[in-house]
């Protein structure tokens, strides 16, 4: 996602998973180390640090993971290292799951698993990833909502959560690049959607031997 901080110009937060299942995990994390990025750990690089599991994906992911630890190098990893798995200042809260056992990496996916985070957050808006999917939920009266807009005001009073969706890896049955901007002199947050040579991803995929399927799925956005 990006931020436009007041009188700051642009800044851009990255919610985890800069590596996970695609062939250029160097060249990712050089990309977002170039635009200054605020970053989050996301589970795949918590998985190449030896911080989760394998054994919590499953086998095409661990496949992935294990590619990616052997192929990401030293800078890259010192990188990964040092996220953090929380980013808050003033205005917003950035977790790539849930906020609360951020560790766990827990799926946001039903209001009840939102009003836990809600109940976590310091501020009025929280931007989250993990699921691959775009959406937000809002808390009103102490009861959650779900809104489906590509553009939506940011009202007073109201408790957002913002999944950003996915710029590698989307799952909402578009194969376009996901991300969603936060505009906080207007008060917007509005999603975007990105085309890309998703031919030639899942081809850098399939020739780096990762598994085949996560090229395929590339072409279908899911």
């Amino acid at each position: 996602m990006e931020t436009f901080p007041s009188g700051e110009g642009i800044s851009f937060i990255c919610l985890g998973d800069i590596i996970g299942y695609g062939a250029n995990p160097n060249e990712c994390i050089d990309k977002v180390k170039t635009l200054g990025a605020v970053s989050i750990i996301g589970n795949h690089e918590a998985a190449v640090l030896g911080k989760t599991d394998i054994l919590y994906f499953n086998e095409y992911a661990a496949q992935a993971v294990l590619w990616t630890k052997d192929n990401l190098d030293k800078v890259g990893k010192d990188y990964i290292a040092k996220l953090p798995y929380v980013h808050t200042d003033k205005k917003i809260t950035a977790s790539h799951g849930t906020l609360h056992s951020p560790e766990e990496f827990i799926y946001m996916v039903s209001a009840s698993s939102a009003m836990h985070t809600f109940r976590e957050m310091k501020t009025n808006i929280c931007f989250v990833g993990h699921s691959h999917v775009p959406g937000t939920y809002v808390l009103r009266d102490g009861k959650v909502f779900e809104a489906l807009s590509s553009k939506m005001k940011i009202e007073k009073g109201l408790k957002y959560i913002i999944n950003a969706g996915s710029i590698g890896q989307p799952r909402d049955n578009d194969n376009r690049a996901c991300y969603c901007i936060y505009d906080t002199e207007k008060e917007q947050v509005e999603f975007k959607r990105v085309e890309y040579d998703v031919k030639e991803a899942r081809k850098k995929i399939i020739d780096a031997g990762l598994p085949e399927v996560l090229g395929e799925r590339l072409l279908y956005g899911r």
